[in-house]
């Protein structure tokens, strides 16, 4: 079953709130994954629920961050598909239907919360952040909710562990939620820069056009 493009990117996770035995120090987490992460590598699975609760589609697959400005999500099942942003485009490839769509980031991204993801800057310059109530889980919670108010998401709420974020929940305007759990997430490695380059491929159908 095939996404949108904006579904897609909500790349986003298992639903929990902030324990009260859990560790301290959650907020200067999510300080720290703002300002100070450079760069991420992180395994994910990834889910959409309808405004019904129903389970309208499971993925999984890779992602890599660059900051300012460049990640890439592998999607490895159940449909190959990837999203690229190297600066200044975003591109998205469906395999199977060997499509390639491209977009400025400037407009691919302006309703997106993964596009304020790619900048470091504080998470107060961009979301109201308010810490979430205890219900007995291992990670401590907080939602955003985004400061620009044309933004297709109404609420990312991050799930932190010693460890930094591993689970992000995205609940849109028509309500849907996407929920993604990283899995071996590693924040500061070196990533080669090619990651974040895009190529179509030779006889790839390509709709829109680079800046």
């Amino acid at each position: 079953m095939k996404i949108s493009f904006t579904k897609t990117l909500a790349a986003v996770v298992a639903m929990g709130l902030m324990s009260t035995s859990a560790w301290a120090g959650g907020r200067e987490k999510l300080d720290e994954f703002f300002t100070k992460v450079t760069t991420m590598q992180s395994a994910f699975t990834q889910q959409v629920v309808d405004d019904k609760g129903a389970l309208r589609q499971s993925s999984s697959g890779n992602v890599f961050l660059s900051r300012p400005g460049k990640f890439r999500w592998e999607y490895a099942a159940p449909d190959k598909h990837e999203i690229v942003a190297d600066g200044k485009n975003v591109w998205v490839y469906d395999v199977e239907l060997d499509q390639v769509t491209v977009k400025p980031m400037t407009q691919a991204l302006s309703a997106a919360p993964v596009g304020m993801l790619t900048q470091k800057q504080p998470v107060d310059k961009q979301f109201n952040v308010q810490e979430m109530e205890a219900d007995g889980s291992a990670l401590e919670w907080f939602r955003l909710t985004p400061k620009k108010k044309d933004s297709d998401f109404t609420s990312m709420d991050l799930g932190i562990s010693a460890t930094g974020v591993e689970e992000m929940i995205l609940g849109d305007k028509f309500g849907q939620q996407t929920y993604i759990k990283f899995q071996g997430l590693r924040t500061d490695i070196n990533i080669d820069a090619s990651r974040f380059n895009f190529t179509p491929p030779k006889g790839a159908d390509v709709i829109g056009k680079a800046s």
